[in-house]
This record gives structure tokens, sequence and C-alpha cells, in this order.
């Protein structure tokens, strides 16, 4: 795409900045980019394009550009833009061609190559202003992390490196640092008004999610020392939290209870390996049990009560109408027992294996649609399937990585537990697939999460699985109280990685026993 001035013909950055391409327009009267020059200057706002019939597509539309001498309308402009498959090749590039009644690639029209990207020569990458977004890339991080000197920090340097290698998708990459408030933040470390400290990060960018965003791709790159950003996003939320209660005797009893019981507990799943759980969501189950435990003491000041003279029977019907509250409230009033503050008691509700499964028949019906629909999502397939053939869990999928599949081997396994599983062909092909996507990530996970570093979490995970009608929970019932009925629950704890006792109970579920393992292996052999 070029443009002319006086005979010479220049691309569109060298001929917007020539000072001949600018003029005094005959409508607006205003010094401006002239875009048209007879009969009279027109500058480019005042400018209309002419209907006119596309040399492309052969039908009437505004003139976008000229290619190789044809018109060009807005609509095939903009779809040349961005590679598309070629119909008679194959080939993902600019369809820059027209043959047959089709737009083709330039090489199947037998036409000269246009529209290459002039930095690296592609007609593969989506155009972006003049360059390619790959070629784009370097100069859009410049401006991101550049001061007003247009020098980069030495500190944001790691930073600069880490965009530069490790974002896969340089196209989400700018839109990322346009329309995100986490950019806003990166810019504001960048020119000096935002200490590059956690504790300043979260106080400045407030949402949760572009809390951990940030501080996971900071931590990545290399920026800031190595932290526990959940954690440190936990603690930093308690202080405002408790902060904000309003009776002094209720903070300091709430106090207490996270200085000496609840910060024990949280411990725990600090130090429990990312790849067995989400610290998220462990970190979500505490702030919602402490919001309880207040709304508790808000009910006991509300009857003119205290801890110590608060009946039990007060207790037993308010928690009447929310049954949840009582796994939330077992530890607190534990506790308060334990420090001779109450006599209050709350039990855990008691675990039930069963939930509403579905029908053998729809299990398996689900299990067709997902083996058979190669247009779904890749990941969204792949957590379907493991769900409904092996009853797995969203939160053990998630962590999945590819040091746990072996591709070498027919068919593909994954191992989960003690012994491996041979996986059916359509799926091993799609988890094949993801592994080798994973080579991309440094930590090899197969559901690579919004945050550097992390996997998926498994709320979105059941929300795209919700969307293909599949209820992971009901899903996962019903595969293991048919596994179990058909295989020794050591056989299935071995393969799904679950405890004997958890599979004895999911066996005892689903009318089996121990006592059936012979008949069982008479029955396989």
């Amino acid at each position: 795409m070029q443009r002319t001035i006086d005979g010479q013909r220049f691309c569109r950055e060298c001929w917007r900045a020539d000072p001949r391409s600018f003029g005094d327009c005959s409508r607006c009267r205003q010094h401006a980019t002239i875009i048209v020059r007879r009969p009279e200057l027109v500058c480019l706002a005042c400018y209309t394009a002419p209907i006119k019939t596309c040399g492309l597509c052969g039908e009437p539309g505004r003139v976008a550009s000229h290619l190789d001498g044809r018109r060009v309308c807005a609509r095939c402009y903009y779809a040349m833009r961005r590679p598309q498959p070629c119909p008679e090749c194959g080939r993902r590039v600019f369809l820059t061609g027209f043959m047959n009644g089709q737009k083709v690639c330039a090489d199947c029209a037998g036409a000269p190559v246009t529209m290459a990207c002039p930095g690296c020569g592609s007609i593969e990458e989506i155009r972006k202003h003049h360059l390619c977004v790959e070629c784009r890339r370097p100069v859009a991080i410049q401006q991101l992390l550049a001061d007003d000197a247009g020098e980069i920090r030495a500190d944001l340097h790691p930073l600069a490196d880490y965009l530069l290698t490790h974002h896969s998708k340089a196209a989400s990459l700018e839109r990322w640092m346009h329309k995100s408030k986490c950019a806003m933040v990166l810019r504001e470390i960048a020119d000096g008004t935002l200490p590059l400290t956690a504790e300043a990060i979260i106080t400045r960018a407030r949402s949760g999610q572009s809390v951990a965003f940030l501080l996971s791709l900071l931590v990545r790159s290399g920026v800031l020392p190595e932290i526990d950003v959940e954690g440190t996003r936990f603690d930093h939320w308690l202080d405002g939290w408790l902060a904000g209660i309003e009776h002094a005797e209720d903070r300091l009893v709430l106090r207490r209870y996270c200085t000496w019981e609840l910060l024990r507990s949280t411990r725990a799943f600090r130090a429990v390996p990312r790849s067995t759980s989400s610290p998220a969501a462990g970190f979500q189950r505490q702030r919602a049990a402490l919001k309880y435990c207040a709304a508790l003491l808000r009910e006991i000041r509300s009857q003119q009560e205290t801890l110590a003279t608060y009946p039990q029977r007060r207790l037993d019907a308010y928690l009447t109408d929310s049954p949840s509250q009582r796994d939330a409230l077992a530890p607190f009033t534990r506790w308060l027992r334990r420090h001779r503050m109450s006599t209050l008691r709350v039990e855990f509700r008691a675990h039930r294996l069963e939930g509403r499964s579905y029908a053998s028949d729809h299990r398996w019906q689900m299990a067709r649609k997902f083996l058979s629909d190669a247009g779904m999502d890749p990941k969204t397939r792949a957590a379907g399937l493991l769900v409904l053939l092996y009853g797995i869990q969203l939160t053990r999928i998630v962590t999945i990585t590819r040091t746990q599949i072996d591709t070498s081997s027919r068919p593909v396994t994954l191992t989960v537990g003690a012994e491996p599983i041979g996986l059916p062909e359509i799926l091993g092909d799609a988890i094949s697939d993801l592994a080798d996507a994973a080579k991309h990530h440094p930590e090899g996970w197969l559901f690579p999460g919004r945050n550097p570093g992390n996997h998926l979490t498994p709320g979105p995970l059941s929300r795209r699985l919700r969307a293909e009608g599949l209820l992971a929970g009901s899903a996962r019932t019903t595969a293991l109280i048919e596994l179990t009925r058909q295989m020794h629950p050591r056989i299935v704890s071995d393969l799904l990685g679950i405890t004997t006792s958890s599979a004895a109970a999911w066996s005892r579920l689903a009318g089996g026993d121990w006592s059936d393992y012979p008949a069982l292996r008479s029955d396989h052999a």
C-alpha cells in the first residue's frame, strides 16, 4: 500500500511525515493532511470515498484503497489485513488475489505478493498499521515501559525481555497494553509515579484479578523477588478488612482468631505445591469464612447478647436458613470454646459422596458429543472427556502438566495416580496437542491460566463445560459410581489418585464391596 507525491512512491508512514502531503483544505479551510488534490484539495477529515465496483469482490462499495491498479472496497481491504486460509492451497496468509470468483493468495492468483510486512516480509501475521503485530511488539513494549526520555529503567529490563519472548500472541499483548488497567499501573511504575513494590501495586490496582496478574507477571519476569502472590494479597486484604470492623470488641476477637488460628491453617495450603491445589481458591474460602464469623458477631450484638450469653438454640435457628455457614463457623466456635470465650457449638456438615448424578445413558451421550465435536475448544473438550470418562476433579485437571503425559506410547497415557491411564485415541490426540502447546510455558501447564506462571482455575473451566451442557459435578459422580462398580476400589485409587478409603466409599455407594474383587476379576478375565 503506497501513496505518491510528485511522482515518488511513499509508504503510508513516510507519506504522512512528508510536508508535501499537507495543504489547505478547500472545504474546512484547515491546514491538514490532503487525501485528494484534483480538482481541489480535500483533507482526510472531509473526504468521503466514492462508491465504485471493487476490483476484488466485484461488489459496489466505498473505495478504501488501490491495490496493483485495482480499486479495493473497505470490506475487502480490512479482510485482507487478517490472514485467512486460502481456498486453493490452504495456507493461512493474506488473500490479496482474486481467482474463480473468490479471494485467494497472491501465489495462487499468479500475482505479485502485496501487503507483506516491510519489517520481516511476513504475509502470515496480522497487520497493525504499517508493520505486522510481531514487528510492532518491540515498539509497543517500548511505549509501555519507557519514561518521558524514551528510556526503559534498568529494573524493568527483565519485564521488557519477558514480554518480548514469552507472550505467545503479539496481537493480544497490544490489545492488553491499550485497554487494560494493569497496563496503566505499569505505566505509572515506568514513569516513577508508583513505587515498584508489592504493597504499592496492591493498593493502586485494587481489583483482585489485576493485582494477581501484575504481581505474577513481575515475579515471573524477575522484576520482583519470589513471593507468595495469593498469600500477599490475602494479608493485605485481611489488614484492611479488620480495620473496617465497626465494634472494637468484635475486631479484637476476629484479630485474635486470625492470628492464632486462621493463619496457621493458611500456612498449610501456602505450603502445598501449586501442582496439587489452587491457593487462590483456598484464600477465597478463608475470606468467606471470616465474613460469616463477623456476621455471627453482629447477629449476637443485635440480640443484645454476648458470646458468653448467646443461647445455642438461637444459633441453631440462625443457621437454619444458611447451612453453608456451618463449615465456616465450625472452626470458629471450636476456637471460642477452647479459649473459654463461649460454649457455642457448630458442627461441620456431614460429607456426602452422592450428589445429583446423570443417568448412565446421558453420560455416554455427552461423551459421544465431546468425542465427535472436533470444532470444540481443545481445552474444554479434553477436560470434559476426563470428567466424563474417569471422574477426575476439575481441581486436579487444571494442575496437569506435560510431564504427566507420555505421547511416545500407544495409546497415549496420562498419569494422575500411581498407575498411568491409557487414553482413547481421540482424547489422546487432544491431550497430545495440549502437551505440545505447553512447551511454550516453562511450567508445562496443559491448562495455563491468565496470570503468568499459574494454571487455570477450576471456575472458568467449569463455566466452559456448562456452556457445552456438561455439569462437571454430576458427570464426575456418575463416572465414579460406574467405575467403582466395574473395578476394584484399589485399582480405581491407583489410576485416579484418590485415597483407597474414598474409592471404597464410592464402591459402597455403587452397591459393591471389597468381597466382589474375585468375581470382578473373573468377569473381566
